[in-house]
């Protein structure tokens, strides 16, 4: 029978592997063996670049060595991160300090940080964010210019344009692990809906092996649910992110800074508390924050349950006035479902700016949509839309209701008197 020379050269393999496992010492086992097994220096027959690790190999590459934080307990390096929140809950105030604080080496809730080199990609309003980190005085923080914006849409194309985002902020601070923050996420996508998982997906995956292959920390702003704020918009994202800082609304101007996930460290918890101001640059108002707390709660139920704030207080008051004033009779879900006295939601809003100490007419809107959450999160009241498409607002609980209106009735009938 006429051997090949692929037959001699399988034959040499099959002795060769014979040799090495006959030669072993007495008594070795298998792990004695990889102690001294190099993965970084084997190379596969098919050439695909496939090593078997155990951790401590795994943990010898320079880059993956550095499993330590941006943040302690909160930010690890090499991860997609989530800031989630309402339209004006402060997502970009606590981005730009958080930024401030990783560019400065300076602590933030209470935890160590390491220096970093930050990279903001501002999307929407990049002259507004500009305004806040002079109001700041926050130089070291870069803007990111970007002739072709942050197409995730194109995730190679966004892909990237980060890499060369997090090679300039490499050599403009180096020595440094960098922190790339899209501001925000809808608009990166080019007004595609963030549920749209479609889009979502492809673009998603591509920021989180860039982030664990660069060893960089991705922020993504997004917004949250409206009906539940804990909640952040988008299925791929959520499965995504390391960790969600989400705003929730607070008393006396207080936004609630609450963990959901978080890998790092313990979740669904409150950790600190956010206030916001607004502070003139040149001719503009820029909202910046102007107190960051520590404020750790215990997660789950353990969180003590606060009282309406001064804001969540007169949009109550406004609704047991205009449930007589403006009410309609209400069906929010059918002829056959139960009826409520609504108040349309511009009503109750242009109300609550008239009543509202100061000039400012946005800052104003900002305060209402922030009580108008946080009374929907505790189930204080309920919202829908009729099919119009306008906004109506109802007691959630019945008594509140007839208490409404039995004060009016009570009022009257002292009036009388």
């Amino acid at each position: 029978m006429t051997r090949t020379v692929d037959d001699v050269e399988r034959e040499a393999e099959r002795v060769e592997l014979i040799s090495s496992v006959g030669n072993a010492a007495p008594g070795r086992t298998s792990d004695d063996s990889n102690r001294n097994y190099d993965p970084h220096k084997e190379k596969t027959r098919q050439g695909l670049g496939v090593q078997l690790m155990n951790f401590q190999e795994y943990r010898s590459n320079e880059k993956r060595s550095s499993v330590g934080f941006l943040v302690s307990g909160l930010m690890r390096l090499g991860t997609v991160i989530a800031i989630g929140g309402r339209p004006g809950s402060g997502k970009t105030a606590l981005a730009v300090a958080l930024g401030q604080a990783l560019d400065q080496g300076e602590s933030f809730l209470g935890r160590e940080v390491k220096s970093a080199a930050v990279a903001y990609i501002a999307i929407e309003d990049a002259n507004d964010v500009a305004n806040r980190l002079e109001a700041l005085e926050a130089n070291g923080v870069l803007l990111v210019q970007s002739a072709e914006g942050l197409p995730l849409a194109k995730p190679a194309q966004a892909k990237a344009i980060i890499v060369e985002i997090i090679r300039q902020a490499r050599q403009r601070k180096p020595g440094r692990p960098v922190l790339v923050v899209i501001d925000t996420f809808r608009a990166a996508l080019g007004g595609v809906s963030v549920l749209e998982d479609k889009a979502t997906s492809p673009a998603l995956n591509a920021l989180r092996e860039l982030a664990e292959a660069e060893n960089a920390v991705i922020a993504i702003l997004n917004h949250t649910n409206r009906q539940d704020p804990r909640q952040t918009k988008g299925e791929t994202l959520e499965a995504v992110a390391a960790l969600e800082m989400i705003l929730l609304p607070g008393e006396s101007g207080w936004q609630m800074i609450h963990v959901g996930k978080n890998r790092s460290g313990p979740g669904n918890r409150q950790i600190g508390r956010l206030r916001l101001t607004s502070v003139n640059v040149g001719d503009v108002e820029a909202a910046i924050a102007e107190e960051i707390i520590a404020d750790e709660q215990p997660g789950g139920g353990g969180t003590k349950e606060r009282k309406p704030g001064a804001n969540q207080s007169l949009v109550l008051k406004l609704l047991k006035r205009e449930v007589l004033a403006s009410g309609v009779d209400y069906r929010p879900y059918g002829n056959n479902g139960p009826q409520v006295k609504a108040v349309r939601e511009d009503v109750l809003r242009d109300e609550f700016i008239k009543l509202k100490a100061g000039d400012v007419r946005d800052t104003k809107v900002k305060a209402f949509n922030r009580a108008l959450d946080w009374l929907l999160e505790r189930a204080e009241v309920v919202r829908k839309e009729d099919c119009a498409g306008v906004g109506m607002i109802w007691f959630a609980s019945r008594n509140d209701e007839a208490d409404a209106i039995r004060g009016h009735s009570e009022n009257f009938r002292d009036g009388l008197e």
